[in-house]
């Protein structure tokens, strides 16, 4: 049996059989089952092909027994040293698409491992904070930079261009609140 028992597992509440699972959009689920304990608290499974991922979707099949806990998820690239956070799951929320995010320096491997970890909620809510902005933050702060460059070669920019820049620190600061309260503002009509 790959899953239950092991030390540190009390304190969580048991795992038991397709106690979770991912899917990558596209492909066959994959449940627990088919991971292997790498510690405790820790499960990981080999993904292959894995430089067409973009999204993963994990989740629970069950709630987790005990409260104040939750299920980090991971992903990592050979050597499979350096695992990388994507996401968590916890009973009031069983399920998540991920966005599948490879360091520059290190590219999109040809095969991968997704891990999960049980974790207390305080771990997680501080690894969650570690996650970078949204893509839709990402272009708003690449469109922001391009139109300050292009402004940047007129004339009055040479002049007025401090005076101007708090602005578009503001303007970048509004953006990315409101992308954080409601990511599909732009999509209603506001006119």
């Amino acid at each position: 049996k790959i899953l239950g028992g092991g030390k540190g597992m009390d304190a969580f509440g048991q795992v038991g059989q397709s106690a979770f699972g991912f899917v990558v959009p596209g492909r066959v689920p994959v449940y627990s089952e088919q991971f292997t304990q790498i510690e405790a608290l820790k499960w990981s499974c080999d993904v292959e092909n894995s430089q067409q991922i973009r999204d993963v979707v994990v989740f629970l099949t069950q709630p987790l027994a005990a409260p104040g806990c939750g299920v980090g998820c991971f992903i990592t690239g050979p050597p499979f040293d350096k695992w990388h956070f994507v996401g968590s799951l916890g009973n009031e929320s069983p399920s998540g698409v991920f966005r599948v995010r490879w360091p520059p320096d290190e590219g999109a491997p040809t095969a991968c491992r997704i891990g999960v970890s049980i974790m207390s909620l305080a771990e997680l809510q501080a690894l969650e904070a570690t996650l970078p902005g949204t893509e839709l933050v990402d272009f708003g702060r690449k469109v922001a930079n391009d139109l300050w460059n292009y402004l940047g070669s007129f004339e009055v920019m040479q002049t007025h261009g401090a005076m101007l820049l708090p602005l578009f620190n503001r303007w970048m600061a509004r953006f990315e609140d409101r992308c954080k309260h409601d990511p599909f503002w732009w999509l209603k009509n506001s006119e």
